[in-house]
């Protein structure tokens, strides 16, 4: 079975936040429906995810992106990075360099457009 890794954002906006716990829930949901198995890394400054076919960085997560080994695949989300998947009305992607802004609903929100744009990238 194909190996994904989620990395997730800024500790300091998901922990006891619901709308996040959900959001990652329903990610981890989609990318294993289409034949990953999925684990979560914290995204932590300095860190490096272990090895996987995939890694998913969200938000602050896609930090860890640019340390993918050869023959990873990555993909951006909830991010200013290009390329990256993201709901239009996610205030974090209009506060760029802005690390404090706290994200609202849209961040943490999985749209059907945001499924099928993350079904695509996984086929």
């Amino acid at each position: 079975m194909r190996t994904a890794i989620i990395i997730k954002g800024n500790p300091k906006f998901i922990k006891n936040n619901t709308l996040a716990e959900h959001f990652y829930e329903q990610l981890a949901r989609v990318v294993s429906e289409q034949g990953y198995s999925v684990t979560f890394d914290a995204g932590e400054p300095y860190t490096t995810p272990v090895k996987a076919d995939l890694w998913i960085g969200h938000s602050r997560g896609c930090d860890r992106l640019r340390f993918a080994p050869e023959g990873t695949r990555t993909i951006a989300m909830g991010s200013a990075s290009d390329g990256a998947i993201n709901h239009p009305q996610d205030n974090t992607i209009q506060t760029i360099g802005e690390s404090d802004v706290e994200p609202n609903e849209f961040h943490y929100t999985i749209t059907e457009t945001i499924i099928n744009e993350l079904k695509k990238r996984l086929a």
